[in-house]
């Protein structure tokens, strides 16, 4: 059986990369290790939204998911990062329905901004975290070494 540890969405950020600004989530664990996973704009902003709790007047595609699920009684129990393939993480969400769980597969961002409109818990694989995670304090001193850089 894998082992899990839970995380939170710290923050939605961009950084520049080669190919123009990427957006990032920063998920954390107790530990203080953070995971960093670029998604789209589109899904960033979704989840920024759902971070700050505002809810556009028309929903966007997860409002609608979420929706759609809360209309057929179905529940989002947690979603889970679960392996890298090709530098791609892997990642599904666990629904709960009367008739039982389900696991249906996504990407981290779909599943992410579910389960944060859902009040769900994330969980990454502890292999995930030891092999692809950063310590907070070493993300913060790289941050603290660029900005002196750009003066």
């Amino acid at each position: 059986m894998e082992e899990f540890v839970k995380v939170r969405v710290s923050g939605v950020a961009q950084v520049d990369t080669p190919f123009g600004p990427t957006p990032i989530l920063l998920l954390e664990d107790d530990r203080e290790r953070v995971l960093v996973i670029a998604v789209g704009g589109v899904e960033a902003s979704s989840i920024a939204l759902a971070l700050s709790g505002v809810r556009p007047p028309v929903p966007n595609t997860h409002d609608f998911m979420k929706d759609i699920l809360d209309e057929i009684n179905i529940k989002v129990k947690r979603g889970e990062i679960y392996d890298i393939q090709s530098n791609r993480f892997l990642a599904r969400v666990i629904l709960e329905s009367g008739k039982g769980e389900s696991t249906i597969n996504g990407r981290p961002s779909d599943i992410i901004a579910l389960a944060v409109r859902s009040g769900a818990d994330i969980y990454v694989t502890e292999d995930i975290m030891q092999r692809a995670s950063i310590e907070k304090s070493a993300l913060l001193k790289e941050k603290e070494e660029g900005e002196g850089i750009e003066e």
